[in-house]
This record gives structure tokens, C-alpha cells and sequence, in this order.
């Protein structure tokens, strides 16, 4: 039976699972509502077909007589397959497939599993298929897109998280952002949907923080008729109105255990009841979300569902702070003076020597927002307002001064005119190779400099070893 496929015209499916009745089962079912089913028992014949062949669907079993069905994934993956990818696993081995999830699979299902639920995931992810081929015809790119300043510096601290989001955006998963506020978490999640095969459906932003739990559950979730007092009509959640595009919950770690309870039914049925009702409404949404909290440590202490953050966090992404990624800041500057200059019909000021001082030392406790209201008030204000920074996060204290009789300064404590514009002109520098995250050509570009000059300034004030840079 292995490479005979149904006599359906639809969409393609190869299905590769050794176990002989379960294969069976897959064909009758999908052959039914008009996919060709493609049956394949082994990796090596799931290889010699897909070097011949690209389905528009791959269904692929974790555990196979002649190998490791993520091992193939992987193989897969490596030499270009573009098919989306179900991942098909017995409980014990969930954990490996939700590694596989992280590796582009658009989906997993966890035997035993319904009829129902196989013909959803893969109408689901065939969808999602069409959709995301339509996008790479059709649509720019997402590293040719500009989401938002915090999305700006893939070549300091984001490098990572921009290098996953094509990835992200393809697959269907579930997706985490752990960050600080002010990191750009919902800017994140917009880049994703803007890049998915979702582009076209809503985008439906929830903030968990800011509804009481009552009222957070009637508004995700919608309610009936005399459900209770004030519900005078049917009204939908913003669940179905997320459908066919991404529902975003922010601040997730605010949710209460009740909303939590309905969510996880969310994701594992794709559907939802609304309050006060006992119709099952199929719903068809993307889940990201979003929290500053710490998930982990609240599931281990009972306060979050640690259920729930298995599925919430198939792919974890970390936003980090912006003391974390300093080399991104002359970009952002650069970004939000662009903005906001244009917004206002104003010319934007440069930052000079001790602004980039006062910015690589100040500890950003408000994230790349601070920096942008910091930025935007420079534009309003003609100039840089360096005072405005507090002192950065537990300073050194300074060294104690000892009282002095008027005109008796030691002639010691008074710099030649040379010394003074050499210990200027040192600390220009290390603000700005801070600012720049060590990248000389960035820093050499803020202080108005050559690449050769800022070299030999470098050298000259002996700041190399100091700052640790090449």
C-alpha cells in the first residue's frame, strides 16, 4: 500500500506511519472529504517519495519502525522542504513533538485523537499552506518591512529573535513573548501576523491587566441572552472575532485560573462556549501572547496553569532589555528622530558627546518606550534634555570632598587646557562605542568621525582593553 494514493482530486497528503491500521484509518477518513492521501510506512519510503514529490501536506508519525519521524523532520527541513509538517505522537512523547513545533511543524496531534480533530488541523494547516505560498508570491518580506522601532537593530541585540520570525510567522504554533514592559512585546506579535499566512484576518489585541477577571472572561469568550444581569442580546467574544486571523493576550500572567481553564479548551479543541450558552462555536485563530512575569515560577507555585503554559509557550521568544542591547540604541535614536521630526514638521537635533554618555550609562528602566518619549521630547525641544535621565541603576558613590578655604584649590586638582579636551574627548568615545555596543563603525558614524580616526583615538586614549572591544 505504501505510495498508493487515493483517487481524490483535492490537496495532497502523505502520510507516513508504520502502523498498518492506523494508515487505513487516515486514508478513509481524508479520502472522504476529497484529499489525495498519499500512505507511506517508513522513513526511507517517506524519503524516496519526497525526493520525487512535494504533497501539500506532510502527517508524520514521532515513532517509526525504521527510524526517528523528528530526525526526518529535521533532514527534511535542512534540505529545503517548504510542505507544512503534522507532527503525530503518543503522550509519552509530546515533548519531543512540541521540539518539533520549534523546528516549523505547523501542528501536533497526540494519540488517541478524533476524527474531528485530524480533519481540523489538517484542513487547518493546508490552509494555512495556501496561504503562506500566496504571501511569498505576493507580499514584501518581513526583513523588508519595518514593524515598529523595536524590531530596528538586527545587528545588536535582536539578531536573534529577527533571524527566528520568518520561521515563526510560517508555522501555526503557539508563540510566547517574555520580555520587560516597554520592550516592544505587541510590536513582536504584529510582525508575526503581518508575516503569516493570517495577513489578511484581524489582528485582536487583549491586555489580561486591564479587565477585571468577570469582565475579561465575557469579553474574550461573549455571552447569551440573560447569561446575567445587562445581557440583553448575544453578543461574540473577541475569540470569534479573531477568527481567521491572530488573537494577541497581553500580559497573560493576569489571567485568572477560571479564564485560563477555557482558554486551554481553546487550544486544545478549537472551540469555545460562549457564557450562559451550550453551543460549541469552531473557532479558527493564532494565540500569541505576551507577559513581564515570570510563567514559570507561578505554575510551580499554583498560580498560572502550568497545562495551559505548555501550550502557550511552543515557541518561547525573549525580548531583551535595552541595557541588554546597547548596540541597538544609535538605531533607535536614528528611528524615533526620523519619526517624530516628520510628524511634527521639525528639524530633529543631533545628540552630541554627552548626550551618548548620559544614554550608554543610564539603565533604561522603561525600555526602548522610555528612549522613544526621550526622543520625542528632544524633537519638541529643539535639543537633547540629558537631565531628564536619572542616574544609572546603583551608582558608585563619590569619593568624599574635603572643605576647602576659598582660593585654596591645590594647583594639582587644576587640568592643563590639553588635559581637560583629552579627558572630553576619551569619554566622547567610550559613550559612544557603549552606545554602539562595541561596533566602531557605528560609534565612529556618532561622533562625526572617520573609522581611521576613531581607531587611532582608541589607541591614543588606551580604551581598548577597558571596554573589551576588538
Amino acid at each position: 500500500m505504501t505510495g498508493e494514493g487515493s483517487e481524490a482530486s483535492g490537496p495532497e497528503v502523505a502520510i507516513v506511519e508504520d502502523e498498518r491500521n492506523l494508515r487505513e484509518l487516515y486514508l478513509d477518513v481524508l479520502s472522504a472529504r476529497g484529499l489525495r492521501v498519499v500512505p507511506l510506512e517508513s522513513v526511507a519510503a517517506a524519503e524516496e517519495y519526497l525526493s520525487r514529490r512535494a504533497p501539500d501536506l506532510l502527517l508524520l508519525d514521532v515513532k517509526l519502525g525504521d527510524g526517528d519521524g523528528l530526525v526526518l523532520l529535521d533532514r527534511l527541513r535542512g534540505q529545503g522542504l517548504r510542505t507544512p509538517v503534522i507532527v503525530v505522537t503518543a503522550f509519552g512523547t509530546v515533548e519531543r513533538a512540541v521540539q518539533a513545533l520549534r523546528a516549523g511543524a505547523a501542528d501536533f496531534l497526540v494519540k488517541p485523537f478524533s476524527n474531528e480533530r485530524l480533519v481540523s488541523a489538517v484542513g487547518a494547516a493546508l490552509e494555512a499552506g495556501r496561504r503562506w505560498e500566496e504571501l511569498e508570491l505576493a507580499a514584501p518580506r518581513l526583513e523588508e518591512r519595518k514593524a515598529g522601532g523595536e524590531l530596528i537593530g538586527a545587528e545588536g541585540g535582536l539578531k536573534d529573535v529577527a533571524a527566528l520570525l520568518p520561521r515563526v510567522a510560517a508555522s501555526e504554533a503557539t508563540v510566547l513573548v517574555r520580555g520587560e514592559s516597554g520592550t516592544g512585546k505587541e510590536l513582536v506579535a504584529r510582525a508575526i501576523h503581518q508575516a503569516s499566512p493570517r495577513l489578511d484576518g484581524p489582528f485582536v489585541s487583549v491586555n489580561c491587566a486591564a479587565l477585571p477577571s468577570t469582565l475579561l472572561e465575557s469579553e474574550l469568550f461573549g455571552f447569551e441572552r440573560g447569561a446575567f444581569t445587562g445581557a440583553h442580546a448575544r453578543r461574540k467574544g473577541l475569540i470569534e472575532t479573531a477568527e481567521g486571523g491572530t488573537l494577541f493576550l497581553d500580559e497573560i500572567g493576569d489571567m485568572s485560573l477560571e479564564a485560563q481553564a477555557r482558554l486551554l479548551r481553546v487550544l486544545q479543541e478549537r472551540e469555545i462556549t460562549r457564557i450562559g450558552g451550550r453551543e460549541a462555536v469552531r473557532v479558527d485563530i493564532r494565540v500569541i501572547s505576551a507577559t513581564h512575569r515570570d510563567l514559570d515560577a507561578m505554575a510551580a507555585s499554583g498560580q498560572f496553569r502550568s497545562d495551559l503554559l505548555y501550550r502557550l509557550a511552543v515557541i518561547p521568544i525573549r525580548l531583551p532589555p535595552l541595557r541588554e542591547r546597547a548596540g541597538d540604541i544609535p538605531g533607535l535614536i536614528e528611528h524615533f528622530l526620523e519619526k517624530h521630526a516628520a510628524r511634527k514638521g521639525q528639524r530633529a537635533p543631533r545628540p552630541d558627546a554627552a548626550t551618548l554618555l548620559r544614554v550608554a550609562e543610564y539603565h533604561w528602566p522603561g525600555n526602548v518606550r522610555e528612549l522613544e518619549n526621550f526622543v520625542e521630547r528632544a524633537v519638541v525641544l529643539g535639543r537633547f534634555d540629558v537631565e531628564s535621565l536619572r542616574a544609572p541603576a546603583s551608582p558608585k558613590p563619590a569619593p568624599p570632598v574635603e572643605p576647602q578655604e576659598e582660593g585654596a584649590a591645590s594647583a594639582a586638582s587644576v587640568l592643563t587646557l590639553r588635559e581637560a579636551v583629552a579627558r572630553a574627548e576619551r569619554a566622547a568615545v567610550i559613550a559612544a562605542l557603549k552606545a554602539a555596543g562595541g561596533q566602531k563603525t557605528v560609534a565612529a558614524r556618532l561622533l562625526g568621525v572617520s573609522y581611521k580616526t576613531l581607531f587611532n583615538k582608541i589607541h591614543e586614549h588606551d580604551i581598548r582593553e577597558e571596554l573589551h572591544i576588538g
